[in-house]
This record gives structure tokens, C-alpha cells and sequence, in this order.
């Protein structure tokens, strides 16, 4: 069946119908030329948009998410001997720190500078003292809490404030230094007098 050029490329183009587009279809089924023909025109009419869209500039974004995609990654290198031995030196000195030695050290320095506070600032040695690890009065000060009824002690600036016993039996008493503006809280506990608290409100010591 003879198809005139103009009618097939109508056909191609999808601008027949009805009857007409009937004939073409008809045609091609019964001419293996024919149909090849339309095969043709219709894949290079394909290449033909498919190679415009190739030469259309390609957007803006695409562009920057492909130079972003290209950069070679920052990878973080982490030295593992390195942590490995910071992690170990911590451990050392969790340990050193947890000792039984370390914290009876620290207990011991503790207790001494709590003496040596004491010493200083009832006045000198004589009104305390650190033995056993604990912190002591002497001199006036045993002398003040001794006394059978609260008030001054030995020394003017030394008072007793009040008498109270424990549940355990001790009997105990709160005292107070006015020249050095100090208090705190003795317990009777095998014939000596233990400073459970001692307190100041006094300016810093010179």
C-alpha cells in the first residue's frame, strides 16, 4: 500500500485520526518497509531531543552538589595508643587516689590541721591537743569543762553554755573563746574531754 510521505509523518506525529490513522496502521501491519520507516523517523526524532537536552546547561544546584560530593572527605584519624595510654594513666590514678594508704594519709592531715587550728586559735598549745587522731582539750579549756555548772571557766574569755548527756552516757558541753571568737562542742569520753566541732567567726589568721 502506497503511503504518501506527508499522511505518514501526520501519522507519526499524532495528527491522524479515524479512518485515516486506520488506513496507515493497516499499511504498516502488511509492509515490513513501511514499518521500518516509521521505526526510523521515530528514533531519530528521539536522538534528536535527547541530544538538545544534552547540550542544555546543566542547573545550578546539580553543579554545586556535584563539586561538594567530589571533595574528599575529612576523615577524623584517632591515635588508639594514644588513648589507650590516657585511659590507663586515669585508672592509675583512680587507684592511687582510692588507696587505703592515700586515705588514711589524707584522714591523718586532716586531723593535724584541725589540731593545729585548734592550737592557734584557743591560744597556744595548752588548750589543745591532737593524739590518737583526735582532737583534745587541755589545759584551761579542761579546766572550764570540768567545772560542775555552766558559766566562766579558768580564764575570762573562756565560757561553758550549756551541759547535755548522750544516749550513750557521755556527758557533753558547749563552749565558747570570746577574745578569739570561737565555740564548739566537747564530749567526756574515758576521762578527756574530745572536740566533737569547733567553729570561728573570727577575721582570717595573720
Amino acid at each position: 500500500m502506497n503511503i504518501p510521505d506527508e499522511l505518514l509523518a501526520a501519522y507519526i506525529d499524532g495528527e491522524l485520526q479515524g479512518a485515516e490513522r486506520a488506513r496507515v496502521e493497516q499499511a504498516i501491519l502488511h509492509d515490513a518497509r513501511l514499518a521500518q520507516r516509521v521505526a526510523q523517523v521515530r528514533s531519530s526524532r528521539a536522538r534528536r531531543r535527547f541530544d538538545g537536552t544534552l547540550h542544555e546547561p546543566m542547573p545550578q544546584r546539580l553543579l554545586q552538589s556535584a563539586r561538594m560530593a567530589s571533595r574528599p572527605a575529612t576523615a577524623q584519624v584517632i591515635d588508639l595508643a594514644r588513648v589507650r595510654a590516657e585511659r590507663k594513666r586515669r585508672a592509675e590514678r583512680h587507684r592511687l587516689l582510692h588507696s587505703p594508704r592515700v586515705l588514711m594519709a589524707a584522714t591523718l592531715l586532716g586531723g593535724l590541721l584541725i589540731g593545729a587550728l585548734g592550737e592557734r586559735l584557743l591560744g597556744g598549745g595548752a588548750a589543745t591537743q591532737y593524739r590518737g587522731g583526735m582532737l583534745l582539750a587541755g589545759g584551761p579549756l579542761v579546766q572550764a569543762l570540768d567545772a560542775r555548772s555552766s558559766g566562766r571557766g579558768a580564764s575570762a574569755d573562756l565560757q561553758i553554755s550549756a551541759s547535755f548527756r548522750t544516749r550513750s552516757g557521755n556527758d557533753c558541753r558547749t563552749f565558747s573563746f570570746s577574745r578569739q571568737a570561737i565555740s564548739g562542742t566537747a564530749c567526756r569520753e574515758l576521762n578527756r574531754w574530745r572536740i566533737l566541732t569547733l567553729e570561728s567567726s573570727a577575721a582570717p589568721l595573720r
